[in-house]
């Protein structure tokens, strides 16, 4: 497969010079960091492009010991750091609140994702699904401070179409406001949406008829960026589809990971284990967390479900390369026009890999092929991918893409909560690994800090790890000071090698336990028992952390996902009661004439016996 297939395979136009730049290789990226980080002076603002992947688990880059190849993303890993121990929430919505302002969901009205609020928690600031007017982001600040500002992709906070970035501080946007939707239309994923919406600057739009998300996402970057100012310089905020379900990518890009995940989710979870350990990611001495009961043994498939389970892992990773060639297209384009030396660039993830069920029995089936039909989903193997499908990786796939952790999204698990992230450019050192613990708020002081752009350093939840990533600190935060993370019961707080954590059902009891992270960050030893001081502590800050900044507790009946359905099955019953009322009348007109039939056949087998003819 060479460049021309997937350039024809993506329905690429072609700008001038663009091939003979993509052909040029990973050394115009390589070269331009470098030259960068020389031209670099104190009184130069750098350019600023942030990357957020979607569903990314710890080790879905290829840097980070992953099966899926990312040459792009791996080159800015090698000239920059690669951090161990970065931390986001494990629901989307409230990473990109914090992410773009510097505080804790919460305290910007974000305590969940909106399929999962409740109608106490709207009554609450903290779960508000609503922006202040006055509420300031990463680029309102450095809109103040000189900076173009741009934005496409995924929004995805709050509530569909009240809280648009053109409101707060993006001179440019083009975005998704919705938790997910196809890479190919404005398809949603979820049943009873009747479409996703797309704004561009504040107004509604619709995708043009050619649509792939990553490759139309950078397109838009790539026009906003030669649209602006060249002697000001830009915020980036790319935030792509990839691998949000529903997972696609073109076909070349699927079969050229024919084989690759043939040996199964148990085995390879285990090969990422040892990966790793010899990267460096994690100590020695970790250990893989058992696996799910809910989870399937591969031995146990048989060999359809293997091919099936095995395309499913190959659309992933289609989806990455696809996503990191487009990416490498963007700084290849900044290169050639001179703006890549002086640019930082955040690549990373909003949380862990997502676990979504997609095998069903029974009523479920029925019910869920049912929805299929009438939303025109084909999830036939042979159109995995492709335009109208729903693919997913599941939770057995999930786990691997986030070990060697325990679980994946929606969980307060290293698994749900640990993502990659990777930094380069002007004012970073190239210096490998760096294991500080690093909260997503961190991010907004962080690139405050890189630009020199004042700000009172209390007026944020997060701390500035610049100091961390130019290899003058090794952590942001003092020793004992901790931070923490709340999403509909998942909660987690964060104090040096130390963590508490409690999980919410299903796969969780709501208990807290607490791990050691520098020795079990696989979560299977829970030392709390051995650690009563400590433990009771660190719980303690929780409770203050969670009571100032607005959390409310679940009851014990309570859980995301429970919420969610409901949310989900109200939304479907408004759409799809006409097709149940069809169903319904259907059904009791083929009961009515069945009976009309069955008692006429009666009565003349009853007439004929009384007038004594033989039957």
């Amino acid at each position: 497969m060479n460049l021309n297939d997937l350039t024809s395979a993506f329905r690429v136009p072609v700008r001038q010079g663009q091939v003979a730049m993509a052909r040029a290789g990973l050394s115009a990226i390589v070269l331009g960091f470098a030259v960068g980080a020389l031209a670099q002076s104190p009184e130069t603002k750098p350019n600023i492009l942030v990357v957020l992947f979607d569903d990314v688990g710890f080790m879905d880059f290829g840097a980070y010991g992953s099966d899926s190849r990312t040459p792009n993303i791996d080159a800015v890993a090698k000239k920059g750091v690669m951090l161990s121990r970065f931390h986001s929430s494990p629901f989307c919505g409230p990473s990109r609140a914090m992410l773009l302002t510097g505080m804790d969901n919460h305290q910007v009205g974000m305590g969940t994702l909106v399929e999962t609020v409740t109608a106490e928690m709207r009554s609450s600031p903290g779960y508000s699904m609503l922006w202040r007017e006055n509420q300031k982001t990463v680029a309102s600040l450095l809109s103040t401070a000189g900076y173009q500002t741009y934005v496409t992709g995924k929004w995805g906070i709050g509530e569909a179409g009240a809280n648009l970035p053109n409101r707060f501080g993006f001179d440019r946007s083009y975005v998704m406001d919705a938790t997910g939707g196809s890479n190919y239309n404005a398809k949603p994923y979820l049943p009873g949406y009747h479409d996703v919406d797309w704004f561009e600057d504040g107004k509604s739009i619709k995708l043009p008829a050619d649509y792939y998300s990553s490759r139309n996402l950078i397109d838009k970057m790539i026009d906003y960026i030669d649209g602006g100012k060249p002697d000001k310089p830009f915020f980036g905020f790319l935030s792509l589809q990839a691998v949000h379900i529903p997972v696609q990518a073109p076909k070349p890009y699927i079969d050229s990971y024919n084989g690759v995940f043939d040996a199964g989710w148990d085995e390879m979870r285990k090969t990422r284990l040892q990966r790793a350990i010899k990267l460096g990611l994690v100590p020695p001495t970790t250990k893989l967390p058992p696996a799910p009961k809910t989870h399937r043994a591969w031995d146990g498939l048989t060999p359809d479900e293997k091919a099936v389970s095995a395309r499913e892992m190959q659309v992933n990773a289609g989806m990455m390369t696809a996503a990191d060639e487009h990416v490498g297209r963007l700084l290849k384009h900044l290169e050639a026009a001179g703006k890549l030396k002086n640019t930082i660039v955040i690549i990373t993830s909003d949380n862990g890999a997502e676990a979504a069920v997609t095998k069903f029995q029974g009523f479920q089936k029925v019910l869920v092929r049912g929805i299929e039909s009438i939303e025109g989903f084909d999830t036939s193997p042979e159109n995995m991918g492709q335009v109208n499908s729903l693919t997913a990786i599941g939770p057995e796939w999930a786990s691997v893409s986030s070990a060697p952790f325990n679980l994946y999204k929606f969980y307060g698990s290293e698994g749900g909560l640990r993502v990659p992230l990777i930094a380069a450019g002007p004012g970073i050192r190239a210096s490998g690994i760096l294991d500080a613990p690093i909260h997503v708020a961190d991010l907004v002081p962080t690139i405050l800090d890189s630009a020199n752009v004042p700000y009172e350093a209390s007026a944020f939840y997060g701390r500035s790890a610049f100091p961390v990533l130019a290899k003058k600190s090794d952590r942001s935060r003092a020793e004992n000071e901790g931070f923490g993370f709340e999403v509909s019961g998942n909660a987690a707080l964060y104090r040096g090698q130390w963590k508490i954590t409690r999980l919410s059902p299903p796969l969780g009891d709501r208990k807290w336990r607490l791990y050691d992270l520098s020795t079990d960050p696989g979560e299977t030893t829970d030392v709390s028992a051995a650690n009563p001081k400590l433990f009771e502590s660190m719980v303690a800050e929780y409770k203050s952390y969670s009571e100032k900044v607005g959390v409310i507790e679940l009851g014990p009946n309570d859980s995301a996902f429970k919420q969610l359905f409901k949310n989900v099955a109200t939304k479907a019953l408004h759409k799809y009661w006409p097709y149940v009322v069809g169903v319904v009348v259907a059904i009791a007109a083929v009961l009515y004439f069945s009976f009309r039939t069955i008692r006429g056949f009666v009565r003349r087998r009853r007439a004929k016996a009384k007038n004594g003819q033989r039957i």
